[in-house]
């Protein structure tokens, strides 16, 4: 039975944000999420108010990571809330596992995947942020396995979220991401054809559907195609709501991903 991550608004509350309704100046403008980026960390806690007030959430409820591009899953609940943005955040890791209500999960983006699971038989989530190093790193298996070791999660009964990040046709990279793709527990390239990567000739460079790489890897951890719900509209492409790595660099703001059990 196909699932999308609608079906269970009544029991999980998932937002991904945009650049717009908050009170940073530019080049944060406005809605900026990132304390990294050299903003007014006051600015950037008022924003966390707006969004998370929009949301029906408590920011002292959130659990914000110190990212590092790696493939570190953490277990979190209760007494992890309000880290990051009232106290240390937790230091390297990239995704996050609960099956505690009222615990909101948050990771950072300007381009790398959110890829968000929700269990709704061991009422259970996680999500993970994955750049290409944690992709090929397949940081969201990992995130299925440690749902599995924590709480029980049959794969099978996952429903899974791609969110917003950049597009095939905006992601270039050299041949060490395709060594790395290839590198990967199993054929990536042979499952997913030219809807994962194309090689442009006349730059001399590759194209990556980091998305597409993102959704097979879930598809090897045992979540069903048709569990998996696909909106990964382009960050790259789209100035006017999102901030982007690759195209602003950093004279940007960020924007985050958030999953709660209500």
């Amino acid at each position: 039975m196909e699932y999308t991550f609608d079906d269970f608004k009544d029991r999980i509350v998932f937002a991904f944000s945009t650049r717009n309704g908050g009170v940073s100046e530019p080049p944060y403008d406005t809605l900026n999420l990132s304390f990294s980026m050299g903003d007014d960390p006051e600015k950037v806690r008022k924003n966390y108010e707006i969004w998370c007030g929009s949301l029906g959430v408590d920011t002292r409820s959130t659990v914000l990571l110190g990212q590092t591009h790696s493939d570190h899953v953490l277990r979190v609940g209760r007494a992890d809330c309000g880290r990051g943005l009232y106290r240390d955040r937790i230091p390297d890791t990239d995704a996050m596992v609960t099956d505690e209500p009222g615990v909101a999960l948050v990771t950072g983006h300007a381009d790398c995947v959110p890829v968000y699971l929700y269990d709704p038989v061991r009422q259970a989530i996680g999500l993970a942020h994955a750049g290409w190093r944690g992709t090929v790193a397949e940081i969201a298996g990992k995130t299925v396995r440690k749902m599995t070791e924590e709480f029980g999660t049959d794969p099978a009964n996952l429903c899974a979220m791609i969110g917003p990040c950049i597009s095939m046709r905006y992601f270039e990279c050299d041949r060490d991401v395709i060594d790395a793709i290839k590198a990967m527990s199993f054929d990536v390239l042979g499952t997913g054809g030219e809807d994962v990567w194309y090689y442009d000739e006349n730059a001399g460079k590759y194209h990556v559907s980091l998305s597409m790489v993102n959704r097979l890897v879930l598809e090897a951890a045992g979540v069903p195609a048709d569990h998996i719900d696909l909106r990964d509209t382009c960050t790259y492409a789209h100035p006017e709501l999102y901030f982007s790595h690759r195209r602003d660099g950093m004279a940007r703001g960020g924007q985050q991903a958030l999953l709660m059990l209500r």
